[in-house]
């Protein structure tokens, strides 16, 4: 009797080490991931839909997918759309996002924004496209996360509507601003301290141009002239309707959606502190917030 306790005191201790050492773990397409080893994460993860609350997918659907060491994040991390196609691609080094990444629109390999980054901090050149697979936005950062260098806010049909020159975060010399048909609309010269020193606004040569549906909109296009309760005059914002992007005055991404009336419908609103951080993302379903989204960089 004394024998057999002693048999299975030995086999309960060999288990408790078994399952302390090895953790658990899945097989997935003849690959073991999943792992957990002494309660961290480690090797290959894919992070199944049925593993987050994502309506929009089934609960097979892979949602991410990339390595972990130590219970952290390493090399390249893939996330994907319901579709299956790719969503972004970011690089990771002990935990945190360092290095290039890329994200997409849900249409395979139409790239949306790609660049570089050190934790949530912009670094090196960055590049965001419309739609239509025209480049959008070029700038570039210091290692501080300071726009510096040149930096270009271009329309969908090629036409670059906005250029000029930041350092450390500050505009500097002559910036153009450019009509939709290539005509040049303004022109600012910038002192010391980013302190405009004139502007000269000028008019429109040659013909107009219409705008593709899909073009972005920039906050500061704003509208005068509407009358609010109070019967103040005020500036507002007039986005028309289908899929846009919306910029605020600081040329950072305010809303991603599809709008109606004016008014987002669905989509995803980001939410900014007061020194220009993004704090919050809100995910918007048939005109109504509906959760909080993942700020990603």
């Amino acid at each position: 009797m004394k024998n057999i306790l002693k048999y299975l005191l030995v086999l309960i201790c060999l288990c408790t080490i078994n399952c302390s050492t090895f953790g658990q773990s899945m097989i997935y397409q003849g690959n073991t991931i999943n792992e957990t080893i002494e309660g961290k994460k480690e090797g290959a993860w894919v992070i199944f839909a049925s593993m987050r609350n994502l309506p929009d997918y089934k609960p097979e659907d892979k949602y991410e997918e990339g390595a972990y060491k130590s219970n952290r994040k390493v090399g390249l991390w893939k996330r994907y759309f319901a579709s299956g196609n790719t969503q972004s691609e970011i690089t990771y080094v002990n935990g945190r996002a360092k290095g290039t990444f890329s994200t997409y629109y849900d249409e395979l390999g139409k790239v949306e924004e790609t660049g570089t980054q050190r934790g949530k901090t912009l670094t090196g050149g960055f590049k965001r496209y419309h739609a239509n697979g025209q480049l959008a936005q070029e700038k570039n950062f210091n290692l501080k996360g300071q726009s510096e260098g040149e930096q270009k806010y271009i329309l969908p049909n090629g036409v670059v509507e906005l250029e000029f020159t930041t350092f450390a975060g500050i505009e500097t010399g002559t910036a153009t601003r450019r009509y939709p048909n290539g005509d040049i609309k303004e022109i600012i010269e910038y002192g010391e301290g980013g302190v405009i020193n004139s502007r000269n606004q000028m008019e429109r040569v040659n013909p107009p141009v219409e705008l593709s549906e899909n073009s972005d909109v920039k906050i500061s296009e704003k509208i005068s002239g509407t009358i609010n309760d109070d019967g103040q005059e005020v500036e507002v914002v007039v986005i028309p309707d289908g899929k846009r992007k919306v910029y605020n005055d600081n040329k950072d991404i305010w809303m991603d959606g599809v709008f109606e009336d004016g008014r987002m419908k669905e989509g995803k609103l980001y939410i900014y502190d007061e020194d220009g951080i993004i704090e919050k993302v809100e995910i918007f379903k048939d005109f109504k917030y509906a959760a909080d989204g993942i700020i990603e960089f």
